[in-house]
Order: structure tokens, then sequence, then C-alpha cells
């Protein structure tokens, strides 16, 4: 089982930021490599369109909003992996919060490499845009 952890501090308040990536069919509004993101099961699947053209599925797992974090796993995907479960949460500091979004998966073949340089990138790409996001509330 392969791990990564992408971490991203932000000035603006733990309940701030949650309002904004607590809301599991709301990816799409912040995350920029998101096109558009479809719902259903009343609410726990999200299918994700990428701007490239890919497609995910995935299921929300847990939620719990006074802890200020969610857990979901990847249904279907591009990549080659399998076993994908990842946690976003939020954290509050005394000058801002800290949001943590780590991911644990098991690649497929000899594709570990690839598939951890992928996932992190996705997570650095949103997490930054988040804070853009964030400095402009």
């Amino acid at each position: 089982m392969s791990s990564i952890q992408v971490i991203q501090r932000l000035p603006a308040s733990a309940e701030t930021v949650w309002a904004l990536i607590g809301d599991f069919g709301g990816l799409h509004r912040w995350h920029p490599q998101v096109s558009r993101l479809d719902l259903s099961w009343e609410g726990r699947i999200r299918t994700l369109h990428y701007v490239d053209g890919s497609r995910a599925v995935e299921r929300l797992e847990a939620r719990n909003d006074l802890a200020w974090r969610y857990v979901y796993v990847l249904v279907d995907g591009s990549l080659p992996l399998h076993g994908c479960r990842s946690r976003l949460e939020v954290q509050p500091e005394d000058d801002g919060c800290t949001v943590i979004w780590s991911t644990d998966f098991e690649a497929l073949d000899d594709s570990e490499a690839a598939v951890t340089a992928d996932l992190r990138k996705r997570h650095d790409v949103a997490l930054a845009a988040l804070a853009a996001v964030m400095e402009d509330l």
C-alpha cells in the first residue's frame, strides 16, 4: 500500500475553508482540473469530469462536519490503481487553518512511481488553487 499526503496552510478560519471544501458535490468550484461534477445516490456518489476529458467516480464513505473531514473511495477511474481511499480534512490553527489531503492506494503492475506522482500533482494543484480562492474571499 502506498500513501501520499499534501498539506496547505491557509490564513482563513477552519469554518470558512470547510464551508467551501466540505461540500462533497462542490469540488469543481475550487479544483481547476475538474470541469464539472455530477452527484447521484443521495449525494454520496460523485462523477468528476476533468478538463483533459477523463473522469473518475468516487463514493463518500464518512463525513464529520464537527471535525471538518470526509473520507471517500475511488470507485472507477483511469489511473492504474485499486483500493484508493482519500481523506480531506481541515485543522484549525491560531492564525488560520491547515488543509490535509491524504490518499492510500495500491498501484497496479509497476506503476507506483507514476501513480504517486500523478496523485500528488492533482492534490498539489487543487490545494494551490484553494489557497488562491481563499485569498479572494
